[in-house]
């Protein structure tokens, strides 16, 4: 890697807020990850996938679809950039860049050992913080462990049919109040 590129992306000049459109959100972030592939040489073609913003994710910032190994579309959270903005949004960009990367170049989508060298890299995080409140947190009685459920599933109607998988203790479902 030349000096050039070890020089980090000033991401303050694409700076946009929340104010702005769906479609000025999605062509800020399009040109930012045109510069960050130029910049690492990464294997990904920003004009061959398509952009789309989820109003509904709770769980990720950001998704990269792909079949047969190909990526298809990368998809940013509107809720992570609201609540965390445009800094931590390009950080998921380069994120999900790291992904297309690899899935082109070695047909791998997953966080493993090349994941985790070139994000460190682009300075990215493997894994996001969370930015939604759950609907229930899912508690184990003996070791205090802790799940966070955002829908409704079997394990938050059924907890008593379920054990802590950490320590076999009693599960309990605790509704998110805070969250209404």
């Amino acid at each position: 890697m030349t000096l050039e590129q070890m020089a980090r992306i000033d991401t303050s000049y694409y700076d946009i807020d929340s104010t702005a459109s769906v479609a000025e959100f999605l062509a800020v972030s399009k040109i930012y990850a045109r510069e960050v592939v130029d910049h690492y040489d990464l294997t990904a073609s920003v004009s061959d996938l398509e952009w789309t913003v989820s109003k509904r994710a709770k769980r990720r910032a950001g998704a990269v679809s792909y079949r047969d190994g190909v990526p298809k579309s990368v998809s940013l959270t509107w809720e992570f950039f609201e609540t965390h903005g445009w800094e931590a949004t390009a950080e998921t960009i380069r994120h999900e860049l790291v992904h297309v990367h690899l899935l082109n170049e070695a047909g791998d989508g997953s966080h493993g050992a090349r994941f985790r060298a070139l994000a460190d890299e682009l300075d990215t995080h493997v894994h996001c913080e969370r930015f939604a409140d759950p609907n229930w947190w899912i508690r184990c009685a003996s070791c205090g462990a802790e799940l966070v459920r955002y829908r409704r599933s079997k394990l938050v109607d059924e907890v008593e049919s379920y054990r802590c998988g950490d320590c076999g203790g009693e599960l309990r479902v605790v509704e998110n109040t805070d969250n209404e």
